[in-house]
């Protein structure tokens, strides 16, 4: 589904659940705890640092991350993983992955912030992007060139090293009442959740990664 086409169902579906919901107040609005992965990995001294960090709203793409950091550490780099909003300084790592779900048609906002906001340091070094997306559960032509499409404005901002597009998870027990309602009026009576990660795709990126970023 296009940026377009997303905000007018969302439109639609928004005037429905505050009719729906209206006695809620901010309960609607609360997300229910979620566990991001957050760790450093020790690798050989004489190899680079990295830094694999990654905007997640319901936990699968910090799992992506993680695995991502987990294949870089076996190759010798020292790996810290953690979310974006928990990075304050990159000046100590010689390569980064950035992640982001997409939200609305694009990256999540901190996401493409923290590209802007680091461009002078990235440029410098090693730098690559991954992208999760739950329209990839249908992975052909199409479908890749749509979410390359939300994709494209933080590729503006800094082209990466590489760039790659995974299947996403959902998980609506993960989400606030509000966005749990609007994802179900989209699924339009289907189950929307499911997990579409390809790990063996994930990890083999991973390994492509490693001559590009150590």
């Amino acid at each position: 589904m296009n940026r377009r086409k997303f905000l007018k169902t969302a439109g639609i579906a928004t005037g429905g659940i505050v009719l729906a919901c209206g006695g809620l107040g901010t309960a609607a609005t609360i997300t229910p705890p979620i566990d991001l992965i957050e760790k450093q990995i020790k690798g050989d001294p004489n190899m680079k640092k990295v830094l694999v960090t990654y905007s997640s709203k319901a936990g699968s793409t910090s799992e992506v991350a993680a695995a991502i950091a987990e294949v870089l550490n076996k190759n010798g780099a020292s790996v810290t993983v953690a979310p974006i909003k928990k990075v304050d300084d990159i000046s100590n790592y010689q390569a980064v992955v950035v992640g982001s779900l997409i939200r609305m048609g694009s990256w999540v906002g901190e996401a493409k912030k923290f590209v802007e906001t680091n461009k002078a340091v990235l440029e410098k070094i090693p730098t690559a992007y991954f992208t999760t997306c739950a329209t990839l559960k249908e992975d052909n032509e199409k479908t890749r060139a749509e979410v390359a499409g939300y994709v494209e404005p933080v590729h503006q901002i800094l082209t990466p090293v590489e760039s790659a597009l995974f299947g996403g998870k959902m998980d609506t027990s993960k989400l606030n009442f509000f966005d749990r309602k609007i994802t179900e009026m989209m699924a339009k009576g289907e189950n929307p959740n499911g997990d579409y990660r390809n790990w063996d795709e994930i990890n083999a990126w991973a390994e492509k990664l490693v001559p590009l970023m150590l």
